[in-house]
């Protein structure tokens, strides 16, 4: 059913008649799904814009002076979505509600290829057409005019015809579900919250003790009354952070306790095969990394290094198999006449290393590793920091399997960089370093708590390791 994936919202209906929109309304009201009317003027267009699953789109907007001007036309509807898109949503559906799918869907196709309009790159996944005249009935009025009138007794027939075209796109229900899961969650989380105050007296004092009991619960009780005494910002940050804890209980409930919409259109073992290194390192940035670069003292922190050749040039000798160096040494050494300008296996690293961090293929990194609660709780004097390298898809052939003193990460994808990576660090060169050094760095990217997590383990997993007992 459409109200089991689209209860966070996220619909708009577009119909300058509200009338001919009100079918639709009521069916999405009858199922408590969130939605936002709007007639298509400029003036009635959400000037920020949540994201947008479901478009219901009439094509039959406003008519121009010149209504057989297929220009008007596009600029009109090109604007509206652009309008609704201005948070760059990328994944929904346009459901053609209109009386004029036969004359003008085919121009409204060519609007969305047309790069001029601004909507090549995005695209609705599925447009469906619900042919609105089929719901109507022509009446004239006393002035001779033609009036539509929604005929009695289809507002089922409507729904179900949505039901039915939204199940044929199995991958964008399962999403949108997710989406559900989430918006069921963080409700249930603020409930349980306003639920403790609910038969105090005074609930205002109430919820102002829970929100402070929160944020100390994460902070601490001495950080939260003496070092970040006056700090509103870090006072609230520890809330959220311990806000977040609940919800991924209650989400965990909510997959495993209830039965959620199955999706069965997985792929063959052949079809995953053929997935392109772009796809999956793409994806792979989703699940690692997160494009913040503001809070440069945030734990797992990437930080671009520009020092000399130490540690990283030994880093990369340890990391990369010489023997399956060959075909760029010999790329290189071709039309070096000179013995002297030739490289081998054992210096064709440390000479190709500076044009290399030019090009940016390989890109010397620390890695910040400080735990959270010191940061937050401002007990930090020195930062835990792992050198390390990012290595272009150039090289990724070359590099040896990790061993106990080094970590590799799963290739990924860098948009400021167009490439894909790998990280490589090196357990052996960690060290410690002053806050005043860490703010010179520049950070570039940060590693995702569960990332950061599985390099921690590993590191003390090296730190600890047994070495030799008795000879």
């Amino acid at each position: 059913m459409i109200s089991n994936y689209f209860s966070s919202g996220n619909v708009y209906v577009i119909d300058d008649i509200f009338e001919e929109a009100k079918p639709i309304i009521d069916s999405l009201y009858k199922h408590q799904i969130p939605h936002i009317f709007s007639d298509g003027s400029r003036s009635n267009l959400p000037k920020t814009p949540q994201h947008v699953r479901l478009i219901f789109l009439d094509l039959n907007l406003y008519p121009a002076t010149n209504p057989a001007s297929v220009n008007d036309f596009k600029s009109k509807h090109s604007s509206i979505l652009n309008a609704l898109l201005a948070n760059n949503s990328s994944s929904y559906i346009v459901l053609i509600w209109s009386k004029e799918e036969d004359t003008k869907l085919a121009d409204f196709k060519d609007m969305l290829e047309d790069k001029a309009y601004q909507l090549s790159h995005r695209k609705p996944i599925e447009i469906i057409e619900l042919n609105k005249k089929s719901y109507f009935n022509e009446i004239s009025n006393d002035n001779g005019d033609t009036e539509y009138e929604f005929i009695d007794g289809k507002e089922q027939e409507l729904h179900d015809l949505i039901n039915e075209k939204l199940k044929e796109n199995d991958a964008f229900k399962t999403l949108t579900s997710w989406e559900t899961i989430i918006k069921k969650s963080s409700n249930k989380t603020v409930d349980y919250i306003f639920e403790l105050a609910q038969n105090e007296v005074d609930q205002k004092k109430k919820l102002k003790e829970l929100i402070s009991s929160l944020s100390i619960s994460y902070l601490g009780y001495g950080n939260f009354f003496e070092k970040l005494n006056g700090d509103n910002q870090r006072r609230t940050d520890g809330f959220f952070y311990a806000l977040s804890e609940l919800i991924d209980d209650e989400i965990e409930k909510e997959i495993f306790l209830n039965k959620q919409y199955e999706f069965s259109d997985w792929c063959t073992e052949e079809e995953l095969k053929k997935i392109n290194l772009d796809f999956t390192s793409k994806l792979n940035s989703k699940f690692l990394i997160s494009k913040d670069t503001h809070n440069n003292e945030l734990t797992g922190s990437i930080y671009k290094v520009s020092k000399t050749k130490h540690p990283y040039v030994d880093i990369l000798n340890d990391c990369i198999e010489a023997d399956k160096l060959n075909p760029f040494i010999k790329a290189y050494n071709e039309g070096k006449t000179k013995p002297e300008e030739q490289v081998d296996k054992k210096n064709y690293i440390k000479r190709r290393f500076r044009k290399h961090v030019t090009e940016n293929i390989f890109i010397p990194i620390e890695l910040n590793i400080t735990p959270l609660c010191d940061i937050v709780q401002k007990k930090e004097k020195y930062y835990r920091l792992i050198p390390g390298m990012l290595i272009r898809s150039d090289y990724h052939s070359c590099l040896k399997r990790s061993s106990e003193r080094d970590f590799q990460s799963p290739v990924f994808y860098l948009d400021n960089y167009n490439s894909s990576y790998k990280l490589v660090l090196d357990y052996r060169f960690f060290h410690s370093s002053l806050k005043k050094e860490i703010n010179k760095l520049d950070k570039i990217f940060t590693l995702r708590k569960n990332f950061v997590d599985d390099i921690q383990l590993k590191l003390s997993n090296h730190v600890s390791r047994l070495g030799v007992l008795n000879l």
